[in-house]
């Protein structure tokens, strides 16, 4: 978006993307908090189910029949919890995807209509295109973590603190080894950036060369130009395929480090 400009003054300036999510958040802050509390309770309820069923084994295994009912009750009460909850937040979620998402196309719409055909004097038809059907999208996908990025925080704490009333070895092992291994996947966030952003100019240009040959078509074939006009979309779209080809390549590295880290936190902190 930050290619799109903007004219009325009361309206965030899209060549700033902190200014403007910033603008969509202040915009839907009810939705998101109430997102964020149901995600606190979703995740906080999932991350006790360990501890209160570790308290019902070893009431069990102390002979405490009346102990491991009670362990039992908790553990049938955070289910619960964790099944409504996670109904509510993925509610909230989706709601806040879809607002943020209808704000950035009701705005740039607004905008496009407002500057008619400045419009295109100023930014490509590619560019318009890209931002309405990528942005967009990007644009309501953050908001709706916002409330699982909460409720992973908060249950992060609650297990260290689980952990460390048990064993202070354990409860420093999480507490120092998560950010440690939140950190191994920094490396690969710029060069992320760097693709996605490459990904998207490219899907901009062949936008843009797909609209202008559709729009002068009529054009084309009278002086038998299709085939010229052809030959460079198609060396867009593929210059496109190659960009999203060595994105995804980054992409399936950092997913699978998602997935290899945390299972090396749980190895560690069984043995």
């Amino acid at each position: 978006m930050r290619g799109l400009p903007l004219t009325d003054p009361g309206t965030p300036d899209l060549r700033s993307a902190e200014r403007f999510l910033w603008w969509v958040a202040l915009g839907q802050k009810r939705t998101l908090l109430i997102g964020v509390a149901w995600g606190i309770a979703w995740m906080g309820a999932q991350a006790l189910v360990p501890g209160a069923l570790g308290a019902g084994v070893q009431t069990a295994v102390d002979a405490d029949p009346a102990g491991a009912l009670r362990w039992g009750v908790v553990v049938l009460a955070l289910g619960a919890v964790q099944a409504f909850a996670g109904i509510m937040r993925h509610r909230a979620a989706v709601t806040n995807w879809l607002t943020a998402a209808s704000r950035t196309q009701q705005l740039v719409s607004r905008q496009a209509a407002t500057l008619g055909g400045d419009l295109t004097g100023q930014v490509s038809t590619g560019e318009v295109v890209t931002v309405t059907a990528n942005d967009v999208e990007r644009v309501g996908s953050l908001f709706d973590v916002t409330a699982r990025f909460a409720g992973a925080v908060v249950s992060f704490f609650v297990v260290a603190s689980l952990l460390l009333s048990r064993s202070v070895s354990l409860g420093l092992i999480v507490l120092i080894g998560v950010p440690l291994l939140s950190l191994g996947v920094l490396p690969l966030v710029r060069p992320l950036e760097r693709r996605e952003a490459m990904q998207r100019e490219r899907i901009g240009i062949a936008s843009a060369r797909a609209a202008d040959t559709v729009a002068g078509l009529r054009v084309l074939r009278g002086i038998g130009g299709e085939g010229l006009f052809l030959a460079r979309f198609a060396d867009a779209s593929q210059q496109a395929r190659e960009a999203g080809v060595r994105t995804a390549r980054v992409r399936s590295v950092l997913d699978a480090l998602q997935v290899a880290l945390p299972g090396v936190l749980v190895v560690a902190v069984s043995y």
